[in-house]
């Protein structure tokens, strides 16, 4: 049984908003999520930052490309255990990363590639999961990402290959619902039949985000605001399990903090609501 405890909504930290956090510690922001990869071996004005800021929230390491858990190579030892002592000296009650490629033979890709969704896919991933769990000593939760193309034929659905490989690896999920929606609309496929289908007592972390509209698909950017139809997803999560951890992430065309702050305060609302559902 994994233990979700109540941490709130916070933001992606990043370090065009972090003096800013720092100066002014909103009072509705929650908690931060930090990619460890950015302050590994790191000092200066931004390792001060992250100092303050882990003193007044809790902090929620997210790798970026921290374990590529798709590659065939092992994993860069030295770097996941800078990783792990970062995360003991915040107390993060959990790690994540997402379930991908991101690098082969040592060269990093910058970009998150889909793993197929075969047998054999599940074999490979699964007993590396299990390993940085022990690793980590503490409960590790793979994300969803977007994709825009199949690499191979699929044996299964995504859904069936997320739900698979963290019920055979005993580990928590992160769900990104804006890559849910992306991909639903790009696939044709119905995101709350994805979300129905998860075994929801494993989430831990939610992502929300922006994207674009191209002319025929949707590109997950993290540089817009939320729309409605992602916060339903997110409401209709919220009635279905509890939400111990919500994100607002933005990555690029960065508004200002109190935009920002409006998209937790949104998250927040949504949340209320749906949690007033579930017990009406």
């Amino acid at each position: 049984m994994i233990e979700k405890p109540s941490i709130g909504v916070g933001l992606g930290l990043r370090r065009e908003i972090s003096l800013n956090l720092v100066q002014e510690l909103p009072q509705s922001l929650d908690c931060l999520e930090v990619a460890p990869e950015n302050y590994l071996g790191t000092g200066g004005k931004f390792w001060r930052q992250l100092c303050a800021l882990g003193e007044r929230y809790p902090i929620l390491f997210h790798g970026i490309s921290l374990t590529s858990l798709g590659t065939l190579e092992d994993f860069d030892w030295d770097l996941l255990k800078q990783a792990k002592k970062l995360a003991d000296q915040f107390n993060s009650p959990w790690m994540s990363d997402h379930l991908c490629y991101s690098s082969v033979k040592g060269f990093q890709f910058h970009d998150l590639l889909p793993l197929p969704f075969t047998e054999e896919a599940i074999k490979h991933v699964v007993p590396k999961i299990k390993t940085l769990q022990d690793f980590f000593e503490k409960p590790f939760a793979i994300e969803n990402i977007s994709y825009y193309a199949h690499p191979g034929k699929a044996e299964m659905s995504e859904w069936e290959f997320v739900a698979r490989i963290a019920e055979l690896a005993d580990c928590a999920l992160l769900l990104d619902v804006n890559n849910i929606y992306v991909n639903s609309v790009n696939h044709r496929f119905e995101a709350k039949a994805y979300i129905d289908a998860l075994p929801l007592e494993r989430v831990l972390q939610v992502h929300v985000a922006g994207h674009r509209v191209m002319e025929d698909f949707l590109l997950d950017t993290h540089g817009a605001s939320v729309i409605d139809p992602v916060w339903d997803l997110l409401s209709y999560l919220a009635t279905k399990t509890s939400l111990p951890a919500v994100i607002v992430e933005r990555d690029n065309n960065l508004p200002d903090l109190q935009e920002l702050i409006k998209e937790v305060e949104i998250a927040k609302k949504v949340i209320r609501q749906a949690n007033d559902h579930k017990t009406n």
